[in-house]
């Protein structure tokens, strides 16, 4: 009797043990994943989400579908098998509308594991549509395992200077360095050229405050021209992927008395983008040969989100046309070829094929008024986002290009 009773004691266990196993496998695959779908030949591309709950290897969930702009969306009800790293999805009924009615997608989805999350691709098909492809990656891995570079004030911010007797703004950086040092660049969109100032900068973490005050012009593109040598209290803040500096500042001609010769103030707004471990990975791998090419060395000043893979850059002069000739490589791969930049816009279409794009201005020369400095503007359908650009020499000005935003 106890063997007997040992013996249902052990088959009971290892039935429970071999449930449980079978229960639990799949269970990777679970969850809420986001990406894109496209349909072959139609040049469009949708936003997609999967919520899925696996049992054994039974697959059910919700699916969403959504335009690029927005416009138009729908809900789905989905159905379907867990095979080790495979899913095979169904779209059974659409929820959302009532009309018109969406393609019935067969789906066969593969699983990776990715160096920061895990992401889902194959391929679908369905009855009276041309197939398509998908890529999903599960935003929850993304979020917990991205690690963003620490914060620092030091390094290189860029922007616009507005001032309150001008029609025009002006292209202005900061490039702070430790111990409360460093410099700023201006560019006039009118008369002045361009001119770099020394500085010096205090930041006051627990009000978030950013004091910067300039001493004298250091080098200056036009002998005749006196800058004002300003002062002003910004204030530090995030939003998305970009950490901004904005504030109001005042100032006084140089060689002047500070109270009789005051420059008419203005404001300021400055940008430094935020980069993850990953990102500057992908920065590196990505300037590497261009700077090993060339000898010059790259800087990302700022960022540009868009939504669409397909955008127009747009290159021109916004200042004095003084001869710049200029190289734009996107991706390593040159898009435009010592072009001597104009008052006019070039535009340029272009495929974005990762999510992460890397634009870099090339000096070909520094025309009459060095540094190389010109107006680009990235365009995706929906707006367009202007930013001044320069580069010498010896350093190359960047713009990290953003697909897709999936956290806010």
């Amino acid at each position: 009797m106890k063997i007997a009773v040992r013996s249902l004691l052990r088959i009971f266990i290892i039935s429970i043990f071999f449930l449980s196993t079978n229960l639990l496998e799949g269970q990777h695959l679970a969850g809420k994943w986001e990406g894109t779908v496209e349909q072959k030949g139609s040049g469009s591309t949708y936003f997609y989400t999967l919520e899925l709950s696996i049992t054994g290897e039974a697959v059910s969930g919700l699916a969403t579908s959504k335009s690029e702009d927005g416009s138009t969306a729908a809900e789905f009800v989905i159905t379907g098998i867990a095979e080790d790293n495979r899913l095979i999805l169904q779209e059974v009924k659409q929820l959302k509308p009532e009309n018109p009615q969406w393609c019935l997608k067969s789906i066969t989805l593969n699983y990776s594991k990715l160096a920061a999350g895990a992401q889902l691709s194959g391929n679908w098909t369905a009855k009276g549509c041309k197939p398509g492809t998908m890529l999903l990656k599960q935003t929850a891995s993304i979020e917990t395992e991205v690690q963003e570079e620490e914060f620092s004030m030091t390094g290189k911010w860029t922007g616009n200077l507005s001032q309150s007797d001008r029609d025009y703004g002006f292209y202005y950086e900061l490039n702070l360095e430790e111990a409360g040092v460093g410099s700023s660049f201006i560019v006039s969109e009118g008369n002045g050229g361009s001119a770099t100032h020394a500085l010096i900068w205090l930041y006051d973490e627990s009000t978030k405050q950013f004091t910067l005050k300039e001493s004298y012009v250091q080098e200056r593109t036009d002998p005749n021209w006196k800058w004002c040598i300003k002062s002003g209290t910004l204030k530090l803040s995030r939003r998305g992927m970009s950490y901004f500096l904005e504030g109001d500042w005042s100032g006084f001609i140089e060689e002047h008395d500070p109270e009789l010769g005051a420059c008419a103030p203005g404001s300021l707004l400055l940008e430094k983008p935020v980069l993850t471990k990953e990102i500057r990975k992908e920065i590196n791998l990505m300037t590497k040969p261009y700077e090993d090419q060339t000898d010059r060395v790259v800087k990302v000043g700022r960022t540009v989100e868009v939504s669409s893979k397909d955008v127009r850059i747009k290159i021109w002069d916004s200042g004095t046309v003084d001869g710049d000739y200029a190289t734009l490589f996107l991706n390593g791969e040159r898009i435009l070829n010592n072009y001597r930049v104009q008052k006019y816009k070039r535009g340029i279409p272009v495929k974005l094929n990762a999510e992460e794009n890397l634009l870099i201005l090339h000096a070909e020369d520094l025309g009459d008024i060095p540094p190389n400095t010109v107006a680009v503007s990235v365009v995706d359908g929906k707006k367009e986002t202007v930013i001044v650009m320069n580069s010498n020499l010896k350093e190359s000005d960047a713009i990290l290009i953003r697909r897709f935003k999936l956290k806010e």
